[in-house]
């Protein structure tokens, strides 16, 4: 099987459904172990240099590579340039999550731009696909998805500068990668539904 052949394989799209809500259970399973994580005072990425780092950071890296995979895949499906462009800076956000995990808060650039990298294109991918998916009935949920991550995270960063949800930034970075990671996996769903009726065609 040729790496083209790979990215074009129909059970493609179960990298989106199953690598975020991996991420999601390893984060709130890390936290469940560390008492000393509060939402307010710290941040989120915290948890990858402290006892429960292994289990963190893994799930950032994989989750990371898994994601990426899937939107290669999905830029060689379509014609559409929105469509390509969306996917694009998602699989520049999925390569910034990986690059969170794997240059934890020990390295204080790298992991900050990695962070901030991460954040501003999850953003930027749902504001180029969002609109685009409310235009069509049959993606109507994944647009009211997009768009839903877009105000969420907005409203997360805007408050937290404006007046501060506490010293640390975990809430408004969990109100940005909760929404994005339930719209990643719709996403990975909705291509599973495409292929599949593509093969019946």
């Amino acid at each position: 099987m040729t790496l083209r052949e790979f990215l074009l394989h129909r059970k493609l799209g179960w990298l989106a459904a199953i690598g975020p809500l991996y991420a999601l259970a390893s984060i709130w399973i890390s936290i469940s172990l560390s008492p000393w994580f509060t939402w307010r005072n710290n941040a989120i990425s915290d948890l990858g240099v402290h006892s429960v780092a292994p289990i963190f950071n893994a799930s950032l890296i994989v989750c990371g590579i898994m994601c990426a995979v899937f939107s290669a895949g999905a830029i060689l499906r379509f014609r559409s340039v929105i469509l390509k462009s969306g996917f694009f800076l998602i699989l520049l956000a999925s390569v910034s999550l990986a690059g969170i995990g794997i240059f934890t808060e020990d390295y204080s650039a790298q992991h900050m731009f990695f962070s901030v990298a991460f954040f501003v294109l999850l953003l930027l991918a749902s504001l180029a696909l969002g609109p685009y998916f409310l235009l069509k009935r049959e993606t109507l949920h994944l647009g009211i998805a997009g768009i839903l991550t877009l105000v969420i995270g907005l409203f997360g960063w805007a408050y937290h500068v404006a007046v501060g949800w506490g010293t640390g930034v975990a809430i408004p970075e969990a109100m940005t990668f909760v929404p994005g990671a339930l719209w990643f996996a719709m996403l990975g769903l909705w291509i599973l539904g495409t292929d599949r009726s593509r093969a019946k065609m």
